[in-house]
C-alpha cells in the first residue's frame, strides 16, 4: 500500500463527510485505509467511525500523531479550517482541504502564501473542473473555436438551508462560524470556473445578495456579475431556494456563448449551437468526475511525487472574489 493509501479525516461533522461529496464513501469506494476520523462532537466522530471502520478522534492533533497517515482531507467549520490548515502545513503531511479555508480572504491569501513558501502540498477541490463541460468548454476557448467569448452563465440552486440541520452541520446557518451563505459556500465553484475556462483573472463588476426566503443571517441566494480584462461577462447565479427538499436536486445552468457558438451543459450531454450547426454531444463513456475525479487525481499525483491538480492560490483567488463580491453588494 502507498503511503497516500493511508488516509485520515479531520472534522466529519462537516456534511461533506457522508453527504453531497461524501468524502469517507469515496475513499473507501477507492480502497483507501481510512486510519482514522475526528471532531470536536463525540456523537458524530463516533458515528462517522463506526460507518466507516475508522478509529475516532475528538483531537485532530492526536490522531494525526497516533495515526500517520499519509494524506489527509480537511473539513471542519470554516471558522476552525485556518488553525487546521496551519497545523497541516506544520506536519508536511499532504492534504485536500474543503473551500473557503476561512471566513475572511485576507486569512485565506495568508494561508495560501503560506503554503507556497513552506512547498505544503495542499489541494482545493473545485469539482466542477472535471465535468465534461468545463473541459470541452476549456479546450475549445483555447482553440478559440466559439470564437470570442460574450458571456458565460454558471447557475447552482439548491434545495433550503435546512439541509446542513440535517446534515449535522448547523454552524453553516452562523455568519460567525461560517462567514456567509451561498455565495461562500456555492459561488467558489463559480468563480474558480471562470479562471480556469477563460485563462484570465476577473474582476467583480456587480453583486447582489438576498436572505428573503430563509430570513436568515448568511444569505441564501446571491448574483454577481464579472468581467475578464479580455471583456467576458460571467454570471455566477447561487442560491439555497430550490422548493424540493427533501429531494437533494439542483437548478443549474452551464453555458459558454460566443460569436461562433454557444456550447451548453444539458441532460442529455452537451448541446453546440451556432449558424450551421446544432448537435449533441453525448457523454462520455466511463467519464470519471466531479469530487470522485478531484481524489484520483490527489491520489495519483502523490504517488507520482507531482503537484496538486489545483492549488492554494487557486482557492484564495476564488475566496478573495467571494469577498470582493461581499464588499460591494454591501455598499450597494
Amino acid at each position: 500500500m502507498s503511503t497516500s493509501q493511508r488516509a485520515a479525516v479531520v472534522g466529519v461533522g462537516h456534511w461533506h463527510s457522508t453527504y453531497d461529496a461524501a468524502y469517507l464513501a469515496l475513499l473507501r469506494e477507492l480502497n483507501v485505509s481510512i486510519v482514522g476520523v475526528s471532531d470536536p462532537d463525540p456523537e458524530i466522530v463516533q458515528d462517522r467511525a463506526s460507518q466507516f471502520g475508522s478509529e475516532p478522534f475528538e483531537d485532530y492533533r492526536l490522531m494525526l500523531k497516533q495515526t500517520k497517515p499519509g494524506f489527509v482531507i480537511a473539513l471542519g467549520r470554516h471558522i476552525d479550517m485556518p488553525d487546521i490548515f496551519r497545523h497541516l502545513v506544520e506536519t508536511g503531511i499532504p492534504f485536500l482541504m474543503e473551500k473557503p479555508w476561512g471566513v475572511d480572504d485576507a486569512t485565506v491569501r495568508e494561508l495560501a502564501e503560506l503554503a507556497d513558501r513552506r512547498g505544503a502540498w495542499v489541494c482545493a477541490p473545485f469539482m466542477t473542473r472535471y465535468t465534461q463541460w468545463a473541459e470541452t468548454a476549456q479546450s475549445m476557448v483555447a482553440r478559440n473555436d466559439l470564437g470570442a467569448i460574450s458571456h458565460i452563465v454558471f447557475r447552482i440552486i439548491r434545495p433550503t438551508m435546512a439541509r446542513y440541520q440535517v446534515w449535522d452541520s448547523p454552524w453553516m446557518l452562523s455568519k460567525e462560524q461560517a462567514g456567509g451563505g451561498a455565495l461562500l459556500n456555492l459561488g467558489a465553484h463559480g468563480f474558480d470556473i471562470c479562471r480556469f475556462i477563460t485563462g484570465e483573472e476577473p474582476s467583480v463588476i456587480s453583486a447582489t445578495l438576498s436572505n428573503a426566503v430563509h430570513g436568515s443571517e448568511v444569505e441564501d441566494y446571491a448574483h454577481v456579475t464579472l468581467r475578464t480584462p479580455k471583456g467576458v461577462i460571467f454570471h455566477n447565479e447561487v442560491g439555497y431556494t430550490m422548493p424540493t427538499w427533501p429531494r437533494n436536486l439542483t437548478d443549474g445552468e452551464r453555458k459558454v456563448a460566443g460569436a461562433k457558438a454557444i456550447l451548453r451543459d444539458g441532460a442529455d450531454g452537451l448541446r453546440l449551437l451556432g449558424p450551421d450547426r446544432d448537435e449533441t454531444i453525448p457523454p462520455q463513456q466511463g467519464y470519471v468526475g466531479g469530487y470522485r475525479r478531484v481524489l484520483i487525481e490527489c491520489l495519483a499525483r502523490l504517488d507520482a511525487g507531482e503537484p496538486p491538480p489545483i492549488t492554494a492560490q487557486d482557492c484564495a483567488r476564488a475566496v478573495t472574489l467571494i469577498h470582493d463580491a461581499y464588499r460591494l453588494a454591501r455598499l450597494g
